[in-house]
């Protein structure tokens, strides 16, 4: 096993085996999700604007620790930088339009290291800024090849479609018939911060989509990303767009949503695809109105069956879903937020909407329970949430953008089990390694991820990627899966940890070999020893003494020229000489 961070980011600590104590758990509490009154001074102003604003529990700054950003209703974006336990602001400087903001996204566009900035609104122009470094963001929207008219955005999507290590971008769009241009936009990222529309050449346009969120995901595990397109409206199906890259060679979309199960009909307002039941497949959560939600289930190659329950149906007008594990004992629990369609004229939306609190349900191996004692519900209203882990104890936190002054921020408590929190850093692949697949290993149990950058409504999660362990010490194997084709696997990692992976770091062919560091024939990359250590470097300078060496066959000290008679280093006529003046003499 070997670990290491990607060496052009700053770490959150020393990472690795060193630091496998870093977590000290609980024993005896039940985990919970609970309000941390400690966090303070967070402001979002939520007090205006049509269907939430979105935000990112994302490190922006490149230090390892989670940070927050918060979008407004006349786009006066809010930024925090994470302190393990606390948040301050940090201004930026952007340029903004006096409109609402709706999904923001960080991530590495231009694999340069550090994390560049897009946001959409709703009737203005969506922007982008490239970091240059050290949080230097330049405003390359107009020049970048982005579509700069007046659309209705709202999620935004970022994944590698078409595998050429460069993260491609998808807007989702709010589109009436009436618009013009009316439809969603996908853009091919070209490096160097450029992007081209490509939205008509791979069959994504269209009218009346009327998008709210989107997700790239592999359904069938091919190794290409499809993408699932939510829409609002009974009279209007979500879409699944399949890639057919393993069969062409190259990305190709088709809509496959009827034929696959997914052609949901529904006032869809996210999805938020996830391994619910830990089959190695990713199934999806498709949030709705008082119509229902819905959850579907992957059979196994990319086909789904709705699996539904009363309970997670809730019949209220829900907006973002998040997976979690609150308490850490392998099973993700699903959190849906619950808000209103109504424009927010503050403090009167929450008079007029007095009792609408969001839930979570508890996963038990695949089936789903009310909260009980690991969340105690507040009657909010929320559009976006996010998760991460801001206090760096290695259980899971949560952050819902909800109509008010301030955010409602949570806490995940700890408990006797264990956790996992994996950071991937792609080399060949998007610098991000958005796109990833990660399955884990111990004793029986399996877990199955990918990364993603844009999750439920208008959001975005930690870059850490969070597995609760139950009572598990040990992980037997993490197999990484990266975008771009390349199969890694690091063995026996011992639990609590925080690992950062980077693409091409795992030990090729394998990871055994001598292990002792002063042997002739030490492997710095072998993790078990195999018993190969030569030592005889060692015992001819211990042992032999000046000019003896050690031979393995004969375990004797020998002398490397025993032909140079005369010592002068080499064997020539003089040694011939004097080995003949000594024959037929006696030896005293």
């Amino acid at each position: 096993m070997l670990i290491e961070g990607s060496k052009h980011m700053r770490k959150r600590a020393k990472y690795g085996l060193s630091a496998l104590g870093v977590f000290i758990c609980s024993f005896g509490l039940q985990g919970q999700l609970v309000i941390d009154e400690d966090v303070i001074g967070l402001e979002t102003d939520h007090t205006g604007g049509f269907l939430g604003t979105g935000m990112s529990f994302a490190d922006f700054n490149g230090d390892g620790v989670d940070d927050l950003s918060f979008g407004h209703h006349e786009g006066e974006l809010k930024f925090y930088i994470g302190q393990g336990n606390s948040f301050v602001p940090i201004e930026l400087d952007l340029e903004m339009p006096d409109a609402q903001s709706k999904g923001l996204l960080w991530a590495d566009i231009d694999n340069d290291g550090d994390q560049d900035l897009f946001v959409a609104f709703r009737l203005a122009p969506n922007k982008l800024w490239i970091n240059q470094g050290d949080m230097q963001m330049v405003d390359v929207s107009a020049t970048c090849g982005i579509a700069q008219d007046n659309r209705r955005s709202f999620g935004l999507a970022y994944g590698d479609y078409d595998r050429d290590g460069l993260l491609d971008l998808f807007v989702s769009n709010y589109g009436y018939a009436v618009d013009v241009p009316p439809g969603n936009e996908l853009y091919r990222n070209l490096g160097n911060g450029q992007f081209e529309d490509v939205t008509e050449e791979m069959g994504m346009g269209g009218t009346n989509l009327q998008s709210f969120q989107a997700s790239w995901m592999d359904a069938d595990r091919d190794g290409w990303l499809d993408l699932h397109v939510a829409r609002d409206r009974l009279i209007y199906p979500n879409l699944f767009y399949h890639n057919k890259g393993l069969i062409t060679g190259e990305a190709v979309f088709e809509e496959e949503a009827a034929m696959r199960g997914l052609d949901v009909a529904i006032n869809c307002m996210s999805s938020s695809p996830h391994d619910f039941d830990r089959d190695g497949d990713l199934d999806l959560f498709v949030a709705g109105g008082l119509e229902g939600n819905e959850l579907l289930q992957n059979n196994g190659d990319g086909f789904y069956s709705a699996v539904t329950s009363e309970i997670l149906a809730m019949y209220e007008v829900c907006w973002s879903g998040q997976w979690m594990d609150v308490d850490a004992d392998g099973w993700e629990e699903l959190h849906v937020a619950t808000g209103t369609t109504d424009y927010i004229q503050y403090p009167a939306v929450l008079m007029d909407n007095p009792n609408e609190p969001d839930e979570l349900f508890v996963n038990v191996s695949g089936s789903f329970n009310p909260p009980g004692s690991l969340f105690q519900a507040e009657s909010t209203l929320s559009f976006s949430t996010a998760t991460g882990d801001y206090n760096n104890d290695g259980f899971i936190d949560f952050v819902s953008h909800k109509i008010g002054l301030a955010p409602e921020v949570r806490s995940g408590t700890a408990n006797g089990n264990n956790t996992l929190l994996v950071l991937l850093h792609g080399s060949e692949s998007n610098a991000d390694a958005i796109g990833s697949k990660i399955e884990l290993w111990a004793g029986s149990d399996y877990w199955y991820r990918e990364t993603y950058a844009g999750e439920g409504y208008l959001a975005q999660n930690s870059r850490w990627e969070h597995f609760g362990l139950a009572n598990h010490s040990v992980i037997d194997s993490i197999q990484i899966h990266w975008p771009l084709g390349l199969i890694e696997t690091w063995y026996d990692v011992a639990v609590p940890a925080q690992l950062e992976l980077t693409e091409g770091s795992s030990c090729v062919p394998s990871c055994i070999g001598c292990t002792y560091e002063g042997a002739c024939n030490f492997t710095p990359d072998a993790q078990t020893d195999d018993g190969s250590c030569d030592f005889s470097c060692l015992i001819a300078d211990l042992i032999c003494g000046t000019g003896l060496i050690w031979n393995p066959t004969t375990a004797q000290c020998e002398d490397p020229c025993p032909a140079d008679f005369t010592g002068d280093n080499q064997v020539d006529v003089s040694d011939l000489l004097f080995m003949l003046g000594a024959f037929s003499s006696f030896c005293p």
